[in-house]
């Protein structure tokens, strides 16, 4: 590349083939730039065929905790062989508790009820449910409460069928019990999938939202632009679409099962590597803009400094995860590939998409701010990096006691 482009001088032929001396990364910035529209046309394609082509993250989600453990675990065979042995007693159960709202005990009116209840919901045929046994056996011998046994049929107690027969069960209590002073919950395994499910969703959405917010104020605090600080937010939530959608194709064809947390896990990784990695590149390409460059050269430049430090880094990471995959749990052996596979779509995303992306905004990408025209004085940073430079020992000696120092808890 010419000193002229570089100095804001006519930019460079990004079609032309033949560059002496160019890098990896510096091909990959020219043809990215060069086809900004073929670029992300390109991915909106690959992500709209990914989401309708693939499965759902929650067809590989097992909230049994029991199928992580190795089988070779006591309590997982005392398992197998009591299904092999009562495979009567296999089906999954959920119990109805019906107690008085005021808190009293049962009357014997209550009770009555609650046997028309039970018959009422046998005869609503939720799907996958039978029984809807109870009677005095079934009362607390203080009267507080009284069970209702629906037994569940299915092959796991985690099946996605299951989980919604005891959403319609739950649906149903209500109406019927309407009006009795009555009140009732479900209880059971299946139950608690369906609540930890719950939880899980509202924690996906919590943590979503504080993520998003955190990350707008961020970039808005560093860069003053709505544009820079949207823009993370919206690759990077299609980013986190293609990776389940790749996921749950992995797990589908390795047979994998994957924890509840996955997806949160998932979002908290992405935004957090996906914000760095653009970052690197809104750095980098503010810097060649103010030095002068046009905005295709100021990217190509960017992808060829940065590209390395990224593809560097994300290598890293992803080995450090696919280290997970000799874990004897098997929620961390599922954990590592996934979080490998999002690491690595969104390398790609930051040297692809972004790149495209930013070379057709230009410096538009910093408006309404013109402080990117000004370059920061980084007084602390530099005060810091000088104390470093002289007493280079001094510091890693200080730096590596204080490491000790904190981890000193482990010997115990």
């Amino acid at each position: 590349m010419t000193g002229g482009a570089l100095m804001g001088g006519p930019g460079p032929d990004v079609g032309c083939a033949e560059h002496t001396g160019e890098t990896m990364f510096e091909r990959l910035g020219r043809f990215v730039v060069g086809r900004a529209w073929w670029v992300i046309v390109g991915w909106v394609l690959a992500a709209v065929a990914i989401v309708l082509t693939t499965p759902s993250l929650s067809d590989i989600t097992s909230a049994d905790q029991e199928s992580f453990l190795p089988r070779s675990h006591e309590s997982v065979q005392a398992t197998e062989l009591g299904k092999k042995a009562f495979p009567q007693q296999a089906t999954a159960t959920a119990a109805i508790v019906v107690k008085r709202a005021d808190g009293q005990s049962l009357t014997p009116a209550d009770e009555a009820r609650v046997g028309q209840v039970a018959q009422s919901l046998k005869a609503r045929n939720i799907s996958h449910t039978s029984g809807y046994l109870t009677g005095p056996q079934a009362v607390a011998p203080d009267k507080s409460v009284q069970v209702v046994n629906v037994g569940l049929d299915a092959a796991a107690p985690d099946d996605p069928a299951l989980l919604d027969a005891v959403r319609d069960l739950r649906a149903a209590i209500g109406p019927e019990l309407a009006g009795s002073g009555l009140s009732a919950g479900v209880a059971g395994d299946v139950a608690s999938f369906v609540d930890n499910e719950n939880t899980f969703n509202k924690a996906f959405a919590v943590v979503g939202i504080a993520t998003i917010i955190l990350i707008i104020g961020l970039i808005l605090i560093i860069f003053r632009s709505p544009i820079a600080a949207l823009l993370p937010v919206v690759v990077i939530g299609v980013v986190l679409t293609v990776t389940t959608g790749l996921v749950a194709a992995a797990g589908k064809a390795f047979d994998l099962n994957v924890s509840q947390d996955l997806q949160t896990v998932l979002l908290i990784v992405l935004f957090g590597i996906g914000t760095d990695y653009i970052l690197f590149l809104l750095f980098r390409y503010r810097e060649r803009l103010r030095a002068g460059d046009d905005k295709r050269t100021a990217m190509i430049v960017s992808v060829q400094r940065v590209g390395e430090v990224i593809t560097s880094a994300a290598g890293a990471v992803i080995v450090a995860f696919l280290v997970l995959l000799l874990a004897s749990l098997g929620f961390f052996g599922s954990l590592g590939p996934a979080l490998a596979i999002a690491v690595g779509v969104m390398l790609v995303t930051s040297l692809t998409l972004i790149p495209a992306v930013v070379s057709l905004i230009g410096r538009y990408v910093f408006w309404p701010s013109k402080a990117w025209q000004r370059a920061p004085k980084a007084t602390m940073s530099h005060r810091l990096g000088t104390a470093i430079g002289r007493r280079p020992a001094l510091v890693a000696a200080a730096s590596g006691a204080l490491l000790v120092a904190l981890a000193a808890g482990v010997l115990g």
